[in-house]
């Protein structure tokens, strides 16, 4: 709640779509009663990869599940709506998506393996 980065980058109202974000989050709603945008262009700030974190269309909530939550979404750059940087997403008709910046995991070394089985003896 108290993210200094906070910017809503697309308000439209034919689309009926709003799109914002928040620290390391961007959020993508998508109002409309039956239009569904795929490729659709969402301006971000930062670099990277992002990963669906919470999706409202899920199962769980009573949607549709037509979202694969193992997607990467890779920024490019060029401005868009203000932005520096962009994803290009599926936002289906009556939905909130929420997409996280996620970092990359730190590669496992060989000597993790080597003191595991120094440990062993």
């Amino acid at each position: 709640m108290t993210s200094e980065h906070q910017y809503i980058s697309r308000k439209d109202e034919g689309e009926r779509v709003i799109v914002f974000e928040r620290g390391n989050l961007v959020f993508v709603f998508n109002f409309h009663w039956n239009e569904s945008y795929g490729g659709y262009r969402v301006g971000c700030s930062k670099p990277g990869k992002y990963k669906i974190v919470l999706d409202s269309d899920d199962l769980l909530f009573g949607g549709f599940n037509r979202l694969n939550h193992d997607v990467e979404f890779f920024s490019t750059e060029g401005w868009y709506d203000n932005r520096p940087r962009s994803l290009l997403v599926y936002a289906p008709n009556r939905t909130a998506v929420v997409y996280a910046l996620v970092e990359d995991e730190p590669k496992a070394t060989g000597n993790l393996q080597l003191t595991e089985n120094v440990k062993n003896c």
